[in-house]
């Protein structure tokens, strides 16, 4: 859950990057965090690689973008809430990989294909996860999951 300051780091740097973003501006206000992250960090990519005296003649710059460090701090700050976007998503997803498929009546994804995906060891480690993202394997009562 962000919490108040994060919202004004996340609009702050929503406002700050949306020319490195446009076609995330384009589809919502505000940039997805994970997105604005990899902006902040892109950006300081540039301007490490530019003050290098062998990078700067390589790659055709001169002058090296500003320094942001209030940047940089926000985006440390925003990666509590990169994270929680992360964890959410990884359990929808995984309820999704064992919703019954309305093609076949069976779950849309095995979970040793649900291991694989995750690069995890095993089936065994697969339905733990989902277990502990979404809970008990066996929904079917309530006809979300197609495990037998």
């Amino acid at each position: 859950m962000m919490n108040e300051d994060q919202a004004k780091l996340l609009a702050r740097l929503s406002e700050d990057y949306a020319e490195a973003l446009p076609e995330l501006q384009e589809r919502t206000p505000q940039a997805s965090v994970t997105a604005l992250l990899h902006a902040v960090q892109a950006q300081q990519v540039r301007r490490v690689l530019v003050s290098h005296r062998y990078w700067h003649k390589a790659i055709g710059e001169r002058e090296a973008p500003e320094d942001r460090a209030e940047d940089v701090a926000a985006a440390l700050a925003l990666l509590q809430v990169a994270r929680a976007d992360l964890e959410g998503l990884e359990g929808a997803l995984l309820l999704a990989a064992r919703t019954v498929s309305t093609r076949t009546g069976k779950p849309l994804l095995t979970f040793k294909k649900i291991a694989a995906a995750l690069g995890i060891d095993s089936e065994q480690a697969a339905q733990g996860r989902y277990r502990r993202k979404v809970g008990a394997p066996n929904a079917t009562a309530i006809g979300i999951d197609g495990t037998p």
